[in-house]
């Protein structure tokens, strides 16, 4: 499993060099975390995760670590770092399984890292890179 932090220095070295290897290894670091990182909103009987939108689409918000999580919640809600932030967790596997339903919900993809590294998996994308990236992890 790929190390939160990890992910952090390979998105700087494919911001600084956006060629196809350094993607690919962003790529492979990202689904090869145990998991992703949901900010919930709704109520604690029901939780549901935190879509943003985007021009005029709608994404998922994801997060590679909970420091992301943890900063966006408090830039959003005005807490600062030092207010505890409740967050959910899914494994890349688990998300893939659910595109359909994202799509159906109108959701055009998933956004890492929002205000971070804004690495972008289109909904229609995900299955054909959990193929390639996540089962190989």
């Amino acid at each position: 499993m790929t190390p939160p932090p990890v992910v952090d220095e390979i998105a700087a070295s494919a911001r600084t060099d956006p060629s196809g290897p350094n993607l690919v290894r962003l790529w492979e670091a990202v689904y090869g975390l145990e998991h992703w990182w949901l900010l919930p909103t709704g109520t604690a009987e029901d939780p549901r995760p935190l879509v943003g939108v985007v021009g005029e689409q709608r994404f998922l918000l994801a997060f590679t670590g909970r420091h992301h999580v943890a900063a966006f919640a408090g830039a959003r809600d005005g807490a600062g770092s030092a207010g505890a932030t409740a967050a959910m967790t899914i494994t890349p596997a688990d998300l893939t399984g659910l595109a359909p339903t994202l799509a159906a919900g109108g959701i055009a993809g998933v956004l890492f890292d929002q205000g971070v590294h804004d690495l972008v998996a289109p909904v229609t994308g995900l299955s054909s890179l959990w193929t390639r990236f996540g089962q190989a992890a």
